[in-house]
């Protein structure tokens, strides 16, 4: 059920796929874990359970998809996405995630959004054995924007330390749903736990 609460800002959800993934040499947005390209994977599950989804290109980016939000600020990785996409609709909220944690399900979502703090700048997900939380997978308010901004203008584009220095709803959850996966042979071993399940 998507989100409608009137006590909350509107959410959205980002999916990041503007990364030049150099380390997998190969595009990791259109990788398939699950069957289809992962941008799909997520996008299926984000549709349903949230207001807009928009995916998030760098500028050139050839992408068909309806709802694009490029980066207006080049070269910042995942921090100029965010920022942009704030900037985009300054009065809403983005589910962010990223295409290279192939664990995250509709379950992890699910709850993410259902403890969504919208007190807090932020609701985000960390893995147990982490004492920071993955800003990959983040819920980011409208009130992120100025420390996001504030940030940009002092050339901090560390987003685990934006997410430090702002109140947020932390979830613990167990290490694996965070796990990104940057090389080939990352991937081969996650096809092949993916399909022991």
């Amino acid at each position: 059920m998507k989100s409608s609460n009137t006590d909350k800002s509107k959410l959205n959800a980002l999916i990041l796929i503007g990364g030049q993934s150099k380390r997998m040499g190969n595009d990791k947005s259109i990788l398939k874990y699950h069957g289809i390209p992962q941008w799909k994977y997520l996008y299926n599950i984000l549709d349903k359970l949230v207001d807009t989804v928009y995916v998030s290109v760098r500028p050139n980016q050839k992408f068909n998809f309806p709802n694009l939000i490029t980066d207006k600020v080049v070269g910042l990785g995942p921090f100029g996405a965010i920022l942009t996409a704030l900037e985009t609709k300054p009065n809403e909220a983005f589910l962010v995630v990223a295409t290279d944690l192939p664990f995250i399900d509709k379950k992890t979502i699910e709850s993410l959004i259902k403890n969504r703090d919208t007190s807090k700048g932020a609701t985000a997900l960390q893995a147990k054995s982490k004492e920071y939380p993955e800003p990959l997978v983040t819920i980011w308010e409208p009130k992120s924007l100025a420390t996001l901004q504030s940030f940009y203008k002092n050339k901090i584009y560390k987003l685990i330390q934006v997410l430090k220095s702002i109140p947020i709803k932390k979830i613990v959850v167990a290490d694996q749903i965070v796990k990104n996966i940057n090389t080939e042979m990352e991937y081969h071993k996650v096809l092949k736990k993916l399909n022991l399940k």
